[in-house]
């Protein structure tokens, strides 16, 4: 794929530059891994979430199968606004797609035309079987590089969360479809944008009305787009998908089609990749004003949801309730704001923040020997944790209310 070309040419770049200026910018680090199953060394790029290195936080992954490029910047920035969760993204270089994004090689004999008469020329050009000595139709040997290496790889050398997503585009979006109906236990949600659903006469089409009433989708999500300007056959396709997935899935799988309005096969991917992050994370994002009308409880049965839903024990971290905090300490009702504090030190009682922020309430209260008392647990837990900026932060709080009261 050319964009994955250029991003390619980009990291390398910015490799180069990065060991001459330590301020450069790197979205994701460049690592080859050797496959026994492929019998070739592969090329991968993992983007880890802003802060990840700071802190002990383990991640969702998001397997970019075709190294669609546009992932990394859009996850960044929906995750920054609360869309969805920061996100771990192993992109995988793309090397051959006919032999890797293809789950078959079609049976056709040359020039003979697939049973849909309505494909274009185009289509029928990639129907027919490949030049002679071509490797084509591997994509269960692709999966399988991923199930067996890519997986372990990644969850040995990254923080990461049980809970995975695949997304590919055209024949990336084939794949991601195969894996979907073929291997479904593999990932937890599929992305399948403007998928080649048209591939050897529609064989994964045909795959899912035989396999999908017995499988089993629960906590299973899937997602797939057509734009509204590719050609008629595919859309075709994916509306006939859709009547399969709506005829023969157990009512336990959460999925979507989206059809794209003034959108084609390539200027949709964006659009595809936005509407499908923000479809998997539906109401990700606690409102924390619940708080006020259902009390600190609604916390947790919302995290009880959210695990129900994604299959996993999801929880919050220390940062939620010290924000919700802080909005009263900033109007100056102090003691809602410490009452909150207080709760946190009892939720989180191994965080230095759970006690800095009491610290800080109590200091806004003018209860400065309470502040003193909060700090010095925080400045305790803190180097507990070996950290020495906060630590010094801390010290210098304490040794500026003592001054103050001399």
């Amino acid at each position: 794929m050319k964009i994955f070309k250029l991003l390619a040419i980009l990291l390398c770049l910015t490799e180069m530059t990065y060991s001459q200026n330590s301020d450069d910018l790197v979205i994701a680090k460049r690592i080859k891994i050797k496959s026994a199953v492929l019998g070739e060394e592969r090329t991968i790029y993992v983007s880890t979430p802003a802060g990840y290195y700071d802190s002990k936080d383990s991640y969702q992954v998001l397997y970019v199968i075709d190294g669609v490029s546009e992932v990394i910047g859009l996850v960044n920035s929906l995750s920054g606004y609360g869309v969805c969760p920061q996100l771990i993204i192993v992109s995988i270089e793309e090397v051959n797609p006919a032999r890797d994004m293809f789950p078959s090689k079609p049976q056709y004999g040359r020039g003979t035309q697939p049973t849909k008469p309505w494909y274009t020329k185009k289509e029928n050009a990639e129907l027919r079987v490949s030049r002679p000595g071509e490797k084509i139709g591997e994509a269960d040997k692709y999966l399988s590089f991923i199930e067996t290496e890519l997986f372990p790889f990644i969850e040995k050398n990254y923080r990461t969360a049980p809970y995975r997503i695949c997304c590919g585009h055209s024949k990336g979006g084939l794949c991601v479809t195969h894996a979907f109906v073929s291997h479904a236990t593999m990932f937890n949600a599929y992305i399948a944008l403007n998928p080649s659903l048209y591939w050897d006469d529609g064989l994964v089409m045909k795959t899912a009305e035989e396999k999908l009433a017995s499988l089993e989708l629960k906590h299973k999500l899937f997602y797939f787009d057509i734009g509204e300007n590719e050609v008629p056959s595919t859309i075709g396709d994916a509306f006939d998908f859709a009547q399969i997935i709506r005829k023969n899935a157990s009512a336990n799988l959460r999925w979507k089609f989206d059809y794209l309005e003034n959108e084609s096969h390539s200027s949709g991917t964006a659009l595809g990749i936005i509407n499908s992050l923000k479809f998997i994370y539906e109401d990700w994002d606690f409102d924390t004003e619940k708080i006020r009308t259902n009390g600190i409880s609604a916390i947790d049965s919302f995290y009880k949801n959210l695990s129900d839903r994604f299959g996993y024990g999801i929880s919050y971290d220390v940062s939620l309730l010290n924000k919700y905090g802080w909005g009263y300490l900033r109007n100056a009702q102090y003691e809602e704001a410490i009452k909150i504090f207080k709760e946190n030190t009892v939720r989180f009682p191994a965080s230095p923040d759970a006690y800095n922020y009491l610290g800080e309430g109590y200091l806004a209260a003018k209860n400065t020997d309470m502040a003193i008392t909060s700090y010095e647990k925080a400045i305790e837990l803190a180097t507990e944790l070996k950290d020495e900026k906060k630590v010094a932060f801390l010290k210098s709080r304490i040794e500026i209310i003592k001054a103050g009261k001399r």
